[in-house]
């Protein structure tokens, strides 16, 4: 993963000046890729009522505009501007328009990619209004793929939890079978050997009792085979 922190980070804003991150410091943030031209464009009435409901908390949406998918984000950011306000009523900060995905990603993106969803699928952003939570450490804690309505239970059950104070995994290790191992979880292995788990290889080399856990993140990959029966440390995702 970048060695850049999430809240050091720098976006443009809508307005043409610099939407620093360091402001959201030691808030839960949820970060979603809107579009103005899109089927899921009405989930920025959910993002804002989640604004909303959350005022009162440590708690903030950051829209990010992007016009990769199907040029659905094709206006200038002052018409972005007045779209949202004028359509949505939108009170949450959005950036100017970036790269998510490929060779220009912005660096915020660099940071929350990586991070798998409920399937243990990391990588590239599927399409606009995927959303990522990030704790007020600046760990990216979850990812929610774009069809997951911002109001949905999975979504609001993540950041209540956050906003409680849990975090990404426990804070204690515990021993468990490799073939209990889930994607997300974090893995001591092989003498202190640590990984957090993007996928799991079954039947590693045709060989039912064995699978590998793999790493694969900006700065590296990282495969590491194990027999299914053998006990393993295991730091779980909450949740």
């Amino acid at each position: 993963m970048p060695d850049d922190k999430f809240f050091d980070l720098e976006l443009g804003g809508l307005d043409g000046e610099q939407l620093d991150l360091d402001a959201l410091t030691g808030q839960t943030v949820l970060v979603v890729n809107v579009a103005s031209r899109c089927g899921l464009t009405p989930q920025y009435s959910g993002l804002e009522r989640l604004q909303g409901r959350y005022r009162n908390s440590p708690f903030s949406v950051l829209g990010v505009p992007c016009n990769q998918f199907a040029n659905q984000e094709p206006g200038t950011e002052d018409e972005i501007r007045t779209f949202c306000s004028t359509t949505y009523g939108t009170t949450f900060p959005i950036s100017e328009k970036v790269d998510v995905n490929g060779p220009n990603r912005h660096r915020l993106y660099e940071r929350l990619v990586d991070t798998p969803d409920a399937d243990g699928r990391a990588g590239d952003v599927d399409w606009n209004f995927e959303k990522f939570l990030v704790s007020p450490a600046g760990e990216v804690v979850a990812r929610f793929r774009p069809g997951v309505d911002p109001e949905s239970e999975e979504v609001v059950s993540e950041i209540e939890r956050v906003l409680s104070g849990g975090s990404a995994r426990g804070e204690t290790w515990e021993s468990a079978p490799a073939a209990e191992v889930r994607p997300g979880d974090r893995v001591r292995a092989h003498q202190d050997l640590e990984l957090t788990v993007t996928r799991i290889e079954r039947n590693f080399f045709g060989r039912d009792g064995m699978l590998a856990f793999i790493e694969s993140s900006p700065a590296g990959w990282l495969k590491v085979p194990v027999m299914a029966d053998a006990d393993v440390q295991v730091q779980r995702r909450a949740g």
